[in-house]
């Protein structure tokens, strides 16, 4: 049984996890519980923890600190899983050089989430216990997985074997995202916060197809992020048939939490890992030229919604003003850009409420108002749900 200390100021959270699920079951003894990370690092001198679970956001020394502090004092063994929000997205650079498990989101983590995550801890914690020797380092395993990307750099020693299960030995296949031509304006100012987002990204691909499919996950110069996938998913009840769907609702998913739109190519299915270089090439040679897709259609749609956001803006309203059947504008809109039009309009009005929450002493409805929004209650429900946390709890964090 593996000893876990759960680090979570709101003792309803902590409640919550408690009782979501049998933590004995899953090999795990709930151990201890601390609210803040100088209580936690008391409970660590004293007591034989294995499994730290803690919230990112903890009073006084935050939970990346606590980590750092334990690493400090030596303890490179203890499997660390990090509990977040919407807004701690940024952090998962630091949390994947700490050597982070996992990094459950909390308004979205359900039982079977936090249950696979246990899992794929003890799991490691097992090998490390076993064979300590052979654990290769975050960047070491990825230069491994890139180096098989290449006929003149793919180890033929076999020294790969090790980073691909059984599942691997029924085929495989490849896909390979990179970020829009115009995704930049989006990530951020600084090239620091950009190769932050780009790894949350990565982070955010390697848990969604963990979950169902399976296979490895590793990034190319920090340009581009690899997918070696089985050809078969661990639970095809769970994924759709065609992989291409599979891969449209990822790219969804991504842009709902990150607000990143990504291109993606993929190969078709290959026999073994020795063909993994032609897999790459066909994938590589199926992107655009250009990856900013857009057509001139969806330009207009987007540069109608920058001049009108504050207005109440609909579909119809824009198709007529471009001219084209609003079926049509709706079709190329979802294919190009990822997610609905309606989506997309009630995404920039949200961030532009946020930078008036962050810049204005305006009163919430009032912004509600600002943005058409003739419901407060309705404007606070939208936000709640993009942003993770209410108008107000935004503007006080």
């Amino acid at each position: 049984m593996w000893n876990l200390l759960v680090v979570e100021d709101e003792s309803i959270v902590r409640m919550g996890l408690r009782y979501m699920l049998d933590w004995e079951a899953c090999g795990v003894n709930w151990k201890a519980e601390a609210s803040n990370g100088e209580e936690a690092l008391k409970i660590l001198e004293n007591g034989d923890i294995h499994i730290i679970m803690t919230d990112i956001r903890i009073p006084g020394m935050n939970g990346l600190e606590l980590v750092q502090q334990v690493r400090r004092n030596g303890d490179h063994k203890t499997a660390v899983i990090f509990l977040s929000s919407y807004d701690d997205f940024p952090y998962v650079k630091e949390a994947i050089r700490l050597g982070a498990i996992d990094y459950l989101h909390k308004p979205t983590m359900d039982e079977a989430e936090v249950a696979a995550t246990l899992h794929k801890t003890i799991a490691l914690l097992e090998r490390s216990a076993e064979r300590p020797q052979t654990l290769l380092t975050e960047k070491e395993r990825n230069e491994l997985l890139v180096s098989l990307l290449d006929v003149y750099t793919f180890p033929h020693d076999g020294s790969y074997e090790k980073l691909l299960d059984e599942s691997f030995k029924r085929g495989l296949w490849l896909a390979a995202f990179r970020l829009r031509d115009d995704a930049a304006d989006q990530i951020g100012i600084t090239a620091e916060e950009d190769h932050m987002k780009f790894m949350s990204i990565r982070y955010l691909i390697d848990e969604y197809v963990a979950k169902d499919w399976g296979g490895r996950v590793f990034h190319r110069n920090h340009r581009e992020i690899i997918w070696l996938a089985p050809a078969e998913a661990k639970d095809e009840r769970k994924v759709p048939a065609d992989k291409e769907h599979y891969l449209d609702k990822m790219r969804n998913k991504i842009f709902e939490l990150l607000n990143v739109s990504l291109i993606c190519s993929s190969s078709r299915v290959y026999s073994g890992p020795a063909e993994i270089p032609q897999a790459y090439f066909e994938a590589e040679l199926k992107f655009p030229a250009h990856q900013q897709s857009d057509s001139l259609y969806v330009r207009m749609a987007k540069q109608f919604v920058d001049r009108y956001l504050l207005e109440d803006i609909s579909l119809p309203k824009v198709a007529e003003s471009i001219p084209i059947s609003t079926s049509y504008l709706s079709r190329i809109f979802l294919k190009e850009v990822g997610e609905s039009f309606s989506e997309y309009v009630i995404r920039n009005k949200i961030m532009y409420a946020q930078k008036l929450l962050r810049e204005t002493n305006n009163k919430i409805y009032e912004i509600a108002e600002q943005l058409s929004y003739t419901n407060p209650h309705y404007f606070g429900k939208l936000f709640k749900e993009r942003v993770g946390m209410t108008p107000l709890e935004y503007r006080n964090r």
